[in-house]
């Protein structure tokens, strides 16, 4: 265990890191108002919360509520303890650090920035765009490990809550129980609300699960992802109960797998994200439903279950070591249903390998 006072050396490396961007930036101290991007650079999970950066101190300014935990999670790092308001102690602390430039990070409410800005006064606010988030692209051999056992995680509850589905429950009954059982197997929630979707509302892409109840020789599109230690899994697999797939689902169904299949195997460093897509969507849109599939082919995961790089046909990104993106082609049939088959894969120093086990 490292000294109360020593900074752990995986969050020392993104603060130099940081820092340079910082200076690059114009300001003298970043404010970090994201949970995640507190949690990324602290270790501490924050509410109501501002974690400053400066050129040698990182400053958790918080109130009493997150006291003994911030002393916990990153006993490293200052502590500031406010009685009064947000901005009220932000503009304090500023003063006290004798900074005269300071970022604000991209996630600030238009509210919160006026309140700041009334108090500033000699004191410049510097929109920054995307500081932390560059850092958080790339996965270190530990994130990675975090978010394979997400993927654990969920691919266990996913198989016991299909052992339970039968006609006549509900969307909702069936969501709940996915939800359960994500927990059961250890993840601390959801990643995001599931996805239960069956008949024709699995044609909706991002469906919330409803009343329609389940009946035999109809698709049930599952789309859900576990978090633990604050990373995200994310998923997809659509299933029938009972019978066979109606014949439209059962036909392009192994149009969905080849063109994941294609995306796939496009994955490896260097390779551009808009490549990537076309490389599934061609499969796609030569089978004549290039129409259906009006959504990119996936994202990056991570701290937040959607961030960069896009998988898209006008995404700018470039494919690097340690990004980890999820691969979910689609094909939407309104009135009839859908298919999505969606894996979490990693760029490897070479290539690139699959992290999610689930048969499809």
């Amino acid at each position: 265990m490292p000294a109360p006072n020593r900074i752990p050396a995986t969050y020392a490396a993104r603060l130099r890191s940081l820092r340079r961007r910082l200076d690059a930036a114009g300001a003298d101290v970043l404010l970090v108002t994201y949970a995640p991007d507190q949690f990324y650079l602290t270790g501490a999970v924050l509410e109501d919360s501002v974690v400053l950066v400066t050129s040698r101190k990182v400053i958790v300014l918080t109130d009493s509520r997150f006291d003994e935990q911030v002393a916990l999670q990153a006993p490293w790092a200052d502590k500031a303890l406010r009685d009064d308001s947000l901005p009220d102690a932000i503009i304090r602390t500023a003063a006290d650090l004798r900074v005269r430039r300071i970022g604000l990070d991209e996630y600030m409410l238009v509210g919160q920035y006026d309140l700041l800005k009334a108090k500033a006064g000699k004191l410049r606010l510097k929109i920054t765009r995307g500081l932390v988030a560059s850092l958080r692209v790339a996965k270190n051999d530990a994130e990675v490990a975090t978010i394979v056992k997400a993927i654990r995680v969920a691919e266990q509850a996913y198989l016991a809550t299909a052992k339970t589905v039968k006609p006549g429950l509900r969307e909702q009954e069936v969501a709940a129980e996915l939800e359960y059982q994500m927990r059961l197997a250890g993840a601390s929630g959801s990643a995001f609300e599931p996805i239960v979707a069956t008949a024709a509302r699995s044609s909706l892409p991002h469906a919330r699960a409803g009343e329609t109840r389940i009946r035999a020789g109809q698709p049930l599109l599952f789309d859900w992802g576990a978090r633990v230690d604050g990373y995200c899994s994310d998923l997809t697999r659509v299933l029938t109960v009972g019978a066979k797939l109606p014949p439209k689902i059962a036909q392009i169904y192994p149009i969905v797998l080849e063109a994941q299949l294609a995306g796939i195997a496009a994955i490896r460093p260097g390779a551009k994200c808009r490549d990537v897509d076309g490389a599934a969507r061609k499969i796609i849109t030569d089978a004549g439903f290039g129409p259906q599939f009006g959504h990119g082919l996936g994202h990056g995961i991570g701290l937040d279950v959607h961030e960069r790089p896009r998988l898209g046909a006008k995404s700018g990104d470039v494919l690097k070591p340690g990004m980890i993106v999820t691969v979910e082609p689609g094909i939407y049939l309104p009135g009839v249903g859908g298919v999505r088959i969606e894996d979490d894969v990693l760029v490897t120093k070479t290539s690139h390998r699959v992290l999610s086990r689930l048969p499809k």
